[in-house]
């Protein structure tokens, strides 16, 4: 959908719609703070698929394991009787939340006791609490001492990229004008999947050839809008490009929190952001597989070397520089494609694609956009990183394929519903 589109979709819902105010429970509320303590330490995006994936998957154990309603995740086993399910879902939350952000705990205690403040018996010995509280700290527990090995903290031996034409190499910094930096999260690349039976599972096909029609096309589209002082790219299109830059999944379960239906109850909201963060974790993991599998190179040195790339069609621009600084990984597939696309893909299938909700980012707090539909934001996002020149189009168009894929696969294999007997 063109941009004009976008905008005039967005100002006609803006205008006839209400839009409901989201009941808040103990999912929701963890949820937010999670995001809080994220924002708190600072932890880059890449990493921050991995910690909520974990928080939500020891939330969803910890309620499911009482309600008994949907399969478990990891924790088969079931609580014990009278355990209530908020009260689990808070500790499995805190538990899990201080073991990943240790600097945090102050704060996180302070949540946790307005948490169980909310709970009617918590001053007093409430059986129910108590096991509540036990119960969810054992799952995440099992979670977290699943995840210790992970091979997160296990980093790979770095990379550095290559001279060759199509090969990723580091675009210059301050700190090392000469661009001799390694890629970052390689471990990302090799990590354990939370959903997927290996990270290579959907690793889509090579880029396209540096002397393809595809090549020249997508190279002169991003040369020509993805410049820093683009004629083509319009102001809003500056904005949106930064917009989706500073935001993570950090906002896009904020998102969720906007829309999340009333009548849901806790097991379907532990449920519902569960499976949106584990397939965003995997999501995260594919992205870094493909990266490290092709080690393509950036538009940036794409367009400076181009005289290198064998093809006649393609002009080289010494002095050419994206809209900002590229992450220093490398370009093949995008990462905000298969993340954003497998996680509006999962809220498409589970409620629907037209809903109304606002991206923001407190990281560019002077801009935000509402959309009206789930999959217009995964539209949206492919377009922003060719207009910010870091991405080519074939990259953002793969990494939406991928992205469904590893939603689809989510969705029809984990934390399906049980069939109850029915009795004749």
């Amino acid at each position: 959908m063109k941009l004009r589109s976008f905008a005039a979709v967005a100002l006609a819902i803006a205008g006839l719609v209400h839009i409901p105010v989201a009941r808040a429970d103990m999912v929701t509320d963890w949820s937010a703070n999670l995001d809080k303590t994220i924002i708190a330490v600072a932890q880059p995006v890449p990493a921050q698929a991995r910690s909520i994936a974990i928080v939500h998957a020891a939330i969803y154990d910890a309620v499911n394991g009482i309600a008994r309603k949907y399969t478990p995740y990891f924790v088969p086993e079931s609580a014990p009787p009278g355990a209530r399910q908020e009260v689990a879902a808070a500790q499995s939350a805190y538990t899990a939340m201080v073991s990943l952000y240790p600097s945090q705990k102050a704060a996180l205690d302070g949540m946790l006791a307005e948490s169980l403040a909310k709970i009617p018996g918590h001053q007093g010995k409430s059986r129910s609490i108590a096991r509540g509280r036990a119960w969810g700290e054992h799952v995440a527990n099992r979670v977290l001492s699943w995840r210790s090995t992970d091979g997160f903290t296990t980093s790979p031996l770095p990379y550095f990229g290559g001279g060759a034409p199509g090969v990723w190499r580091s675009p210059p910094t301050a700190i090392a004008p000469d661009g001799t930096l390694p890629a970052i999260f390689p471990q990302l690349a090799v990590l354990t999947p939370f959903a997927m039976t290996s990270p290579s599972q959907f690793r889509p096909g090579p880029p396209p050839a540096l002397t393809s029609a595809q090549y020249r096309a997508d190279f002169n589209e991003v040369k020509a809008i993805g410049r820093f002082d683009s004629a083509l790219r319009t102001p809003v299109q500056t904005q949106l490009a930064l917009l989706w830059q500073a935001a993570g999944l950090v906002d896009e379960n904020r998102i969720v929190r906007s829309v999340v239906q009333p009548e849901n109850s806790l097991v379907d909201n532990a449920r519902l952001f569960a499976l949106l963060n584990i397939t965003a974790a995997d999501a995260m993991v594919a992205g870094f597989d493909s990266k490290y599998a092709y080690n393509y190179w950036r538009p940036y040195h794409a367009i400076r070397l181009a005289e290198t790339d064998g093809n006649p069609d393609t002009e080289a621009d010494p002095t050419w520089n994206s809209l900002f600084i590229p992450p220093r990984f490398q370009e093949y597939i995008s990462n905000h494609a298969v993340v954003t696309g497998s996680f509006m893909h999962v809220l498409a299938r589970l409620l629907g694609d037209e809903h109304t909700f606002t991206l923001s980012a407190p990281a560019f707090p002077s801009f935000t956009w509402t959309f009206d539909r789930f999959s217009h934001a995964t539209a949206q996002v492919k377009e922003a990183r060719i207009w910010a020149g870091i991405h080519f189009r074939n990259s953002c168009n793969v990494g939406e394929d991928v992205g469904l894929e590893i939603a689809d696969y989510v969705l029809d294999n984990f934390l399906l519903p049980l069939e109850h007997e029915v009795d004749e």
